[in-house]
């Protein structure tokens, strides 16, 4: 990825995630300008979003993945640059880092290259009918820029990306059974041995997941915690709850939950 690093979280590969990183390949890959992904906070936006830049990037595709959250149009557009890597100068106005930007993009379809643009927590930006937005609207679908934008926001897309989306994804909460092997996966990546959560804790870790992948690592993590303060002590469904309340209702934020585990 240009002018970033990463490291791959763990990829739970429930239905609903493996069908929106496929969405989001076929679009790609049908050079397709525009496209959306929403769901609520904690249902696995940045990890499709994550994975999708990882499977492109792997089939040789240009990609950037940007976090917009707090994010004004100057911010934004001068993070762009950066990940770019389009050496311009920091006294640039705004129409030159545009002019800026838009040449880099160029050059690189002068070169056979598509870019790929993934931008995450558009809705905690303040870029709603923005330059920025605007801007790479108008490279995207004049076809002068070999470009594809991709959103992903909680609810609402402004009407500008929206109205040029030719296949919405919508991400959903996971149901109790998908939030059950979710939970026993992760634990198991975690190092929990065999035996440390029953069955009915692991039902507990459901119910208190809510059906939400960030508010599952959560719990997990703490359940992680726990375990290694109290070695060969049995986690039990009580237990799962008491360490679920310590977290609250809104706290479902995947940005803030990215445990240290490789991507298998």
């Amino acid at each position: 990825m240009f002018g970033q690093k990463t490291q791959p979280t763990w990829f739970f590969r429930n239905s609903g995630h493996v069908e929106a990183v496929s969405r989001l390949m076929y679009l790609v890959e049908s050079r397709e300008p525009v496209g959306v992904i929403t769901g609520p906070d904690g249902s696995g936006r940045s990890r499709v979003l994550e994975r999708t830049a990882l499977e492109l990037q792997r089939t040789g595709e240009s990609v950037v993945l940007m976090n917009l959250g707090g994010m004004e149009d100057n911010a934004a557009l001068w993070q762009l640059a950066g990940l770019l890597c389009c050496h311009v100068r920091s006294s640039l106005q705004r129409h030159e880092l545009l002019t800026a930007l838009r040449d880099e993009l160029a050059g690189r379809g002068q070169c056979g290259q598509h870019t790929t643009l993934l931008l995450d927590d558009l809705h905690r930006s303040e870029l709603d009918n923005s330059v920025f937005l605007r801007f790479l609207m108008g490279i995207a679908l004049s076809g002068s820029c070999p470009l594809t934008v991709i959103a992903a926001g909680r609810h609402e897309i402004p009407a500008e990306l929206a109205d040029h989306v030719y296949v919405p994804i919508r991400l959903h909460r996971l149901n109790h059974a998908e939030s059950a092997v979710f939970a026993r996966e992760l634990l198991q990546r975690l190092g929990l041995p065999s035996g440390a959560c029953d069955d009915d804790s692991i039902r507990e870790t459901a119910a208190q997941g809510g059906g939400l992948p960030a508010r599952l690592f959560r719990i997990c993590n703490l359940i992680q915690v726990y375990a290694l303060a109290w070695p060969g002590y049995p986690i039990s469904a009580e237990i799962v709850r008491s360490l679920a309340a310590e977290l609250a209702p809104a706290a479902d934020d995947s940005r803030h939950l990215r445990p240290v585990l490789k991507m298998a």
